[in-house]
């Protein structure tokens, strides 16, 4: 027996409906993944940071959501170094404790890494724009590539303190916007 076509439809109408309610949005489904209760009040859900979407970014703790402003072209890498609150150790190779490297993408890159524990850290970042994974420089030491210190402190006439820099990671994380300086 054949179906009027009004029927056919309502069902069909339906059927969508039903998949449409049952089935979690993707922040939902990762919160899920990760054992984070979703409460119905948006005050008191715990937040995911929204408009990340990076491999990189998996929403486990101590994950630092970073976006960098102020790329001009979507060339060569974006590369981010992670230091520990410590003063010696600040903008220098023997200080990093984690960098990461990613295909930069203008006007705004974005992008997570993770810490072993929750604290105070600081991170660098530059946009590599020759791909050759070095800080090029010019005369005198100064910058040949944009760059950016986390909390965008103002520099003068040398590199921020690390203190300028800080900023406080949580089990749940941390958002960090750095604006990039040519």
């Amino acid at each position: 027996m054949r179906m009027p076509a009004t029927k056919t439809i309502t069902v069909a109408l339906a059927a969508t409906a039903c998949l449409m309610t049952t089935v979690p949005a993707a922040g939902e489904q990762r919160a899920r993944e990760q054992g984070v209760e979703q409460a119905g009040d948006p005050n008191t859900a715990p937040k995911i940071e929204a408009g990340i979407d990076h491999v990189s970014c998996i929403g486990g703790k101590n994950e630092i959501r970073i976006r960098i402003d102020g790329l001009e072209k979507s060339v060569g890498l974006m590369t981010a170094d992670l230091y520990r609150n410590d003063p010696d150790g600040f903008l220098k190779r023997t200080g990093r404790i984690a960098q990461v490297r990613f295909a930069a993408k203008a006007p705004q890159t974005a992008f997570c890494m993770r810490t072993a524990a929750p604290g105070d850290y600081a991170i660098a970042v530059y946009h590599d724009e020759n791909a050759n994974k070095t800080f090029d420089k010019k005369a005198f030491g100064l910058p040949a590539e944009p760059y950016g210190i986390s909390n965008n402190p103002i520099i003068r006439f040398g590199p921020p303190s690390v203190d300028e820099a800080l900023f406080n990671v949580t089990a749940e994380g941390a958002d960090v916007r750095i604006k990039l300086r040519n």
